[in-house]
């Protein structure tokens, strides 16, 4: 089975809350965005993902965002500024195609 296209999808939602979790307009509460990725990571289709999808650079940064998402025991905000760092690190105009000009945010 193609795992891609899912992976790819939902990775663009995850940097979609990211984003709307940026100031200045921080559309997105922290505790919000964590809550609302958590639900997007475990859905049963993106658990078999993660279970039974290749080894490719997409599925590892999938893989991350769940493990970063499965400490419950750090901040809202510390859990963010994670995923930040792991997202980054895609390839932006040929992975997912996402704008150049979004960066992280600066720690708070």
């Amino acid at each position: 089975m193609q795992y891609d296209p899912l992976i790819e999808r939902t990775l663009r939602e995850a940097q979609g809350i990211l984003r709307a979790n940026l100031p200045p307009a921080k559309n997105l509460a922290d505790d919000q965005a964590v809550q609302s990725l958590r639900a997007i990571v475990r859905t049963p289709q993106v658990r078999v993902v993660l279970e039974r999808g290749s080894d490719t650079a997409l599925c590892f940064v999938l893989r991350a965002i769940n493990r970063i998402l499965s400490d419950d025991d750090q901040s809202d905000r510390a859990t963010i500024n994670q995923l930040w760092d792991v997202l980054e690190k895609l390839e932006p105009n040929r992975t997912l195609r996402v704008q150049r000009n979004m960066k992280k945010p600066p720690a708070l």
